[in-house]
């Protein structure tokens, strides 16, 4: 076995930030995202959006992939228009990623997605989403307006038994974070719900056929290490090979 780590991509986001009081666009992720894959052994290699025509030579450099969280994604993208509750989308980030997934999905590359990533996956592959889902008196209420209330929310999942999820994090039931408003409505074929929230949200879908694509709805970077280090932990070592 070969003692080069492997090489992680993570898919940046693209934001436009004020500098010296001038717009810059600029591609960026959670560094917590990076802590991560540093522990479980890999190298991040951070991934811009790129034409077509240079996926390929992306996919060839890596050896697993995590679609982040980030923006909305654009209803355009499930083939639906906005209902006027998506708060930011971007929907050429939105095709970009969906190529990457899918290259990478068909090179066998192992994927796990977070948040949007789960979003991603599942629109990439004919599923839709909830343009929004929160409601009051469920375990996806109406959200605060400040980033780190937002963050403390938690919630517990059960996790579906004989799945690779529960492989990984096992069945007990779990808490985890609950950043989202939007969610999975219509599941991508060629996928299973792995995991459900008490209000019957799907949390968790993986690939059905054995390849190992994961999406979790919540953002396992963000809770306290080593929380959900699981996940990254196994990505690493699959795409070890």
């Amino acid at each position: 076995m070969s003692d080069r780590r492997p090489v992680i991509g993570i898919a940046a986001w693209r934001q436009t930030v004020e500098v010296w009081q001038s717009k810059m666009t600029i591609f960026q992720i959670d560094q917590a995202y990076v802590e991560r894959v540093r522990t479980a052994g890999g190298l991040p290699f951070l991934i811009p959006h790129v034409p077509s025509d240079m996926l390929s030579d992306v996919v060839d450099r890596i050896d697993g992939l995590i679609l982040t969280g980030g923006d909305d994604v654009d209803p355009r993208s499930y083939g639906e228009t906005d209902q006027g509750d998506c708060m930011h989308s971007d929907f050429e980030a939105d095709q970009a990623e969906i190529a990457l997934a899918k290259q990478c999905i068909d090179a066998g590359i192992p994927i796990l997605g977070a948040c949007r990533g789960i979003q991603i996956i599942n629109v990439a592959y004919g599923g839709t989403l909830h343009q929004e889902m929160t409601r009051e008196g469920t375990c996806h209420g109406l959200r605060p307006t400040v980033l780190d209330e937002i963050l403390a929310l938690r919630h517990s999942i059960e996790i579906e038994p004989d799945t690779r999820l529960a492989g990984i994090l096992g069945t007990s039931p779990r808490t985890v974070n609950t950043t989202h408003h939007q969610a999975i409505r219509d599941l991508a074929p060629g996928f299973e719900v792995t995991a459900r929230a008490p209000d019957n949200t799907i949390e968790a879908i993986e690939a059905s056929n054995g390849s190992y694509v994961i999406g979790v709805q919540w953002h396992p970077e963000k809770l306290p290490p080593p929380d959900n280090q699981e996940l990254f932990d196994d990505l690493v070592r699959v795409a070890a090979g």
